[in-house]
């Protein structure tokens, strides 16, 4: 049996991995703060099991009862995909321009959210000898510098540290949980939306996001969505190890 955990499985790539999820695993458990109206009727369509919760991960309180929640959903014999999915951009500013409370919402979504999700999953699940797999998406901003990207650059870098740290902490473990950090490149979705609507004074890059749109260079959430499950269900995962979607084409 497989189960899979997605967050920000509403819309983008979160929603993409979902609806491929529908027709190859038993049970989908889904966190997002909207429902996505397609997903009942594909899980009646394939006879997928399909747990949706509605769940603001900005909420960083509320996390340790949403992994509980969670894991009593799963049944004893599946194997388990968590997939940290939700992130936000903005803000998209230089320093100077941030804001405290904007850079607390990226820092909470970013960062936080999946570090505890992660940590609580680890935490709730070291006894389950089955195959346990966290995926954390990250970006290539998690390892380049981009002018007015310094929150999400930031919290993609401390997410893909903490995933290289967990990772191989879990080698010493009896019953380890692979954990990987996934870089999907640049996808066709709202979040490039939101890039390219950018003001140019705080985002120098923006035109070549613009030509990315134009010259149809922006890969498709349904393939990127392809792509990671072939990774993660058939390949032999290095724990803490980060993959790009460059190496997988």
């Amino acid at each position: 049996m497989k189960t899979f955990i997605i967050t920000g499985a509403s819309k983008g790539l979160g929603a993409a991995i979902a609806k491929r999820c529908m027709r190859t695993s038993d049970h989908c458990i889904l966190v997002s703060r909207t429902a996505h109206p397609e997903m009942e009727r594909l899980a009646g369509e394939f006879g997928t099991k399909l747990t949706s919760i509605s769940m603001d991960l900005n909420e960083t309180d509320k996390l340790p009862s949403l992994i509980i929640e969670i894991l009593a959903a799963v049944d004893e014999k599946s194997d388990i995909y968590f997939i940290n999915n939700a992130g936000v951009i903005e803000p998209i500013k230089p320093v100077g321009n941030l804001g405290q409370v904007n850079l607390e919402t990226s820092m909470r979504v970013n960062f936080m959210a999946p570090i505890v999700l992660t940590d609580e999953f680890v935490k709730l699940t070291r006894d389950w000898n089955r195959k346990k797999v966290v995926v954390n998406i990250s970006s290539g901003a998690a390892k380049n510098p981009y002018h007015g990207w310094a929150a999400y650059c930031s919290t993609k870098a401390g997410l893909e540290m903490f995933t290289r740290v967990a990772g191989s902490e879990q080698g010493k473990l009896p019953f380890p949980t692979s954990l990987i950090s996934f870089s999907p490149g640049v996808m066709d979705t709202e979040m490039q939306g939101t890039i390219r609507s950018a003001d140019e004074r705080d985002f120098s890059n923006r035109d070549k996001f613009h030509e990315y749109k134009e010259k149809g260079m922006l890969r498709s959430p349904e393939f990127v969505a392809e792509k990671l499950l072939q990774l993660i269900e058939v390949e032999d995962l290095e724990n803490g190890k980060f993959y790009d979607i460059k190496n997988l084409l």
